[in-house]
């Protein structure tokens, strides 16, 4: 599959994504009853009326009291309050701004013909994150056997590639940091997160990557309609650890592009070593 091809299929994939990935709306579950005790009612004991017959003998008649009623007592329920996709993707860029480094894996495989011919490769992207502005990214192409490698220290930007470390000039930085950092976790993430407004399907509790995670679902039918591509075949999945940040994102899709290439892609992102320590230098002889 030709790479323009490729690359329609990947930007389609992560708009379509984009509206297929969330909740629709705030739902709260109806309050529980908790231990509220069931009204039941509760007799008093019979009144009694004391009868004289006869001034000197009076005779007391005494009936035995009827049995108090007890209250019926209810096991209190667990409060449950249902997941809401919206809202925790919605707040998930936030929270992995929020963090104080990370590493994150990428990988991105895609199978395919184009002019009749065989077209396959696999693009990984690793990187790393150190706050506040600190960034190290390897992008490896094997289709064409190309690696290269950029660090990113405040408004300072240096590249490896050909053997050798090249620092870029003040005045070219933030255009060439623009294209670079496309591959970057925080600018993929917020490229999605920030139209998660249709839905999507809560899974479930997940450890993923050692991080305790919720993980939600969404197929490509939803969405395909919308954005009237042509896949036969999409699918997402999302984990989100429970402190806000994704921890994992796995796209899928298959199908044709509009020069009739056909082809199937896959993404896939992992983030790692959470708020460990992770050092970011400048390149040595810097």
């Amino acid at each position: 599959m030709k790479k323009t091809g490729i690359f329609l299929i990947l930007a389609v994939l992560a708009l379509g994504l984009v509206l297929a990935l969330a909740g629709c709306g705030s739902k709260e579950a109806p309050s529980p009853e908790g231990s509220n005790a069931a009204s039941s009612s509760v007799e008093g004991p019979a009144s009694t009326t004391m009868t004289p017959t006869e001034p000197e003998t009076a005779a007391v008649t005494n009936e035995p009291e009827p049995p108090v009623a007890q209250p019926e007592v209810r096991t209190p329920q667990e409060p449950t309050t249902e997941i809401d996709p919206g809202a925790t993707l919605s707040v998930s860029l936030q929270a992995l701004r929020s963090l104080s480094s990370y590493r994150y894996t990428t990988t991105m495989v895609y199978e395919g013909t184009g002019d009749s011919q065989p077209d396959s490769g696999t693009i990984t992207v690793v990187g790393e994150y150190s706050a506040p502005d600190r960034h190290h990214l390897t992008i490896i192409d094997s289709s064409k056997g190309e690696q290269t490698e950029f660090i990113k220290i405040g408004d300072s930007l240096w590249i490896y590639t050909d053997g050798e470390w090249t620092e870029i000039p003040d005045e070219a930085v933030d255009a060439m940091s623009q294209s670079i950092f496309t591959f970057a976790l925080d600018f993929v993430w917020g490229t999605l997160a920030e139209g998660l407004k249709t839905d999507s399907n809560y899974v479930g509790k997940e450890t993923v990557n050692g991080i305790k995670s919720l993980h939600y679902a969404s197929t490509g039918s939803a969405w395909e309609k919308e954005i009237e591509a042509g896949f036969g075949n999409a699918h997402g999945d999302i984990w989100i650890a429970e402190d806000g940040y994704p921890v994992r994102f796995l796209f899928t899709a298959s199908g044709t592009d509009e020069e009739g290439n056909t082809g199937s892609v896959e993404w896939r992102t992992d983030v790692t070593d959470v708020n460990s320590q992770v050092v970011i230098a400048p390149p040595t002889g810097e």
